[in-house]
């Protein structure tokens, strides 16, 4: 994986190096989309409009195809949903924030891509009590969210001090830095499943990709 996190992390340095002063949110949105195209990614990247959504808000969902990658069509779309008009004016903060959120969403959406090409494109399945439990205990989900769990750990300590924070995932997944969440996704793991097996196989697959993954290759 390293060797994509290296990719979508130079994608999204040249955005911020190319963009030092204030640049309007519609610019931002066209040059992310330009760059990726320039260093030959296949995705797409658009927008939808949440008019019901905060006037500052903005947040970044992606989608991986495997029908659509089989069939040598583009196979992973980033969405980015605000309430914006466009004219507005990002500093180097929030061109940072936006591309933090652009670099997780497209590297989460890589791995389920690298799961799909392993088992030659053929759609896995997990069988839970509801929908959301469906969704965040599948094989798929279960390693995407632990490498998007890695990254977000990485991006405030080394990988030594988060492999021994591991063992108290529960307080682990509490940790803040200033108001935000060291890691949102183990949180939201924490609260939805509590300490359950679960969760262990989660932290144990953190552990593992703590193992392998560069941080110099993470967006930050």
């Amino acid at each position: 994986m390293n060797i994509i996190l290296d990719r979508v992390n130079q994608v999204c340095k040249t955005v911020r190096d190319n963009n030092p002063d204030l640049i309007t949110f519609k610019k931002l949105i066209s040059q992310t989309r330009a760059t990726f195209n320039r260093y030959e990614f296949d995705i797409t990247i658009t927008t939808k409009k949440e008019k019901g959504w905060d006037p500052d808000k903005f947040y970044v969902m992606a989608y991986y195809d495997s029908e659509s990658d089989l069939n040598g069509e583009t196979p992973i779309e980033v969405v980015v949903h605000h309430n914006l008009s466009g004219k507005e004016e990002f500093g180097q903060h929030q061109v940072t924030s936006f591309l933090i959120e652009i670099y997780d969403a497209v590297v989460h959406e890589f791995r389920h891509q690298y799961q799909s090409m392993r088992r030659d494109f053929i759609d896995h399945e997990n069988a839970y009590v509801s929908p959301y439990d469906k969704y965040l205990a599948s094989q798929d989900e279960m390693d995407a969210y632990a490498l998007s769990i890695t990254i977000e750990l990485l991006r405030h300590m080394d990988a030594n001090r988060a492999q021994r924070n591991l063992s108290r995932i529960s307080k682990m997944s509490k940790m803040r830095t200033g108001l935000n969440l060291v890691s949102p996704m183990l949180r939201a793991y924490i609260e939805h499943f509590g300490l359950n097996d679960i969760t262990k196989r989660i932290a144990k697959k953190v552990y593992q990709h703590l193992e392998t993954i560069d941080k110099r290759y993470i967006f930050m």
